[in-house]
């Protein structure tokens, strides 16, 4: 039998060498209360400003309407000159 035998990696050996990164607990707490806050702070920021009032609602339900009724005028405007340039 032949002996196969292969040189040591460089990768392997430079990986070997590193050590494992655990989370600091301190750091993890410090930083989960930072996040916590700042979520406060916005749902804070949320109420006082309140509702966006009528007009935006308004918008928000007349904007697809006039967006549609815009497509059919440049739908109509298409067929008609379809049929012009056909001579119907």
């Amino acid at each position: 039998m032949t002996d196969h035998t292969n040189p040591p990696d460089e990768v392997l050996t430079a990986m070997a060498a590193l050590g494992s990164h655990e989370p600091n607990p301190s750091h993890d707490a410090r930083l989960r209360a930072r996040c916590r806050a700042e979520l406060a702070a916005s749902r804070r920021h949320e109420a006082v400003r309140g509702e966006p009032g009528w007009r935006f609602a308004v918008g928000l339900a007349l904007a697809p309407a006039v967006v549609g009724a815009l497509c059919g005028v440049y739908l109509f405007e298409v067929i008609a000159r379809a049929l012009q340039l056909y001579r119907f």
